[in-house]
């Protein structure tokens, strides 16, 4: 989807997300790689704040435009105000790529979950749980100390060639 006004597609897409539509656009950036790439289609659905857990992607509103970045966390608190606390919790997020947090995100920023990709002709859920599962075991491979001397002397080898 394209629009005249980059400033209009947030405003736009909010709506509709708020209207409980689904959007999809393409995602522009590396933040997220590998499980977004550049280009790729993204599906946002609308999210209830007490529905976001750990390892959802999040769209959010900040000051440098709308990001889709991966909740690594939830800081709870309450703020007292006269007539009772007012919760008061965000989410830190981060880009799969990034190795360092967002500034963190109120609930008011949040526009919607991203729950597919569209990749190879293909729509590709994120949001289920075996999802999450192949990206923590993922994650785990390439953390391990036998996939990095693995993957280093496959690099050797090559070189050699």
């Amino acid at each position: 989807m394209r629009t005249d006004s980059p400033v209009m597609f947030p405003d736009l897409m909010t709506e509709l997300l708020r209207r409980g539509n689904r959007v999809r656009f393409r995602a522009i950036g590396a933040s997220m790689q590998p499980t977004i790439e550049d280009g790729e289609l993204i599906t946002v659905a609308p999210v209830a704040p007490e529905s976001v857990k750990r390892g959802d992607i999040l769209l959010y509103q900040s000051e440098s435009g709308v990001h889709a970045h991966r909740v690594v966390g939830v800081v709870k608190g309450t703020v007292p105000l006269l007539q009772g606390d007012c919760p008061l919790d965000r989410y830190l997020l981060r880009g799969d790529a990034s190795v360092s947090c967002d500034a963190p995100v109120q609930l008011e920023q949040v526009i919607g979950r991203v729950v597919a990709v569209q990749r190879g002709g293909r729509s590709l859920a994120l949001d289920s749980r075996l999802t999450n599962l192949l990206r923590l075991a993922r994650l785990r491979i390439a953390k391990s100390k036998a996939f990095r001397l693995v993957h280093l002397n496959c690099h050797k080898c090559i070189k050699k060639s």
